[in-house]
């Protein structure tokens, strides 16, 4: 082997050895990227002012970004975090939905659309209520 030949293999060595730290330096960012990313997406919790729709768009938006660092999330994942996150007002909802719809086969959209049917008919209770309160007080007063 003369000199050049000997030159272009320390210089492809070199190279591979700065391809190889930059690959596993950057390995281990994106691995602690979604350590963190899961963190956020386990500690994740419903507020109670805000809306079926609203959290599961925050928790979407996280799920996304860790599908864009190449891990898998099923769906079924996400509807299960939702479940056991949702304040208390949801509970006779949840049981109804945990009886009545096989859990691993139930997309987000269909439970946030189960979860939304839900609240507009406790909405449209509460208008009736309103109405009727509202007649009766003027049935009262003449």
């Amino acid at each position: 082997m003369d000199k050049t030949e000997s030159a272009v293999q320390d210089k492809l060595q070199a190279s591979e050895e700065k391809l190889r730290e930059e690959y596993e330096g950057s390995q281990r960012v994106k691995h602690v990227k979604l350590l963190t990313l899961k963190r956020e997406f386990e500690m994740h919790k419903m507020k109670e002012r805000e809306t079926v729709k609203e959290y599961a768009g925050k928790l979407m938006e996280i799920v996304n970004k860790i599908k864009l660092l190449g891990e898998p999330f099923p769906d079924s994942k996400i509807v299960e975090k939702m479940l056991i996150s949702l304040p208390a007002r949801f509970e006779p909802k949840i049981s109804t939905i945990e009886e009545s719809c096989d859990l691993t086969r139930l997309t987000v959209a269909e439970l946030i659309s189960k979860l939304h049917a839900q609240k507009q008919r406790t909405s449209l209770r509460d208008d009736e209520t309103v109405e009727g309160v509202f007649q009766a007080r003027q049935k009262w007063r003449h």
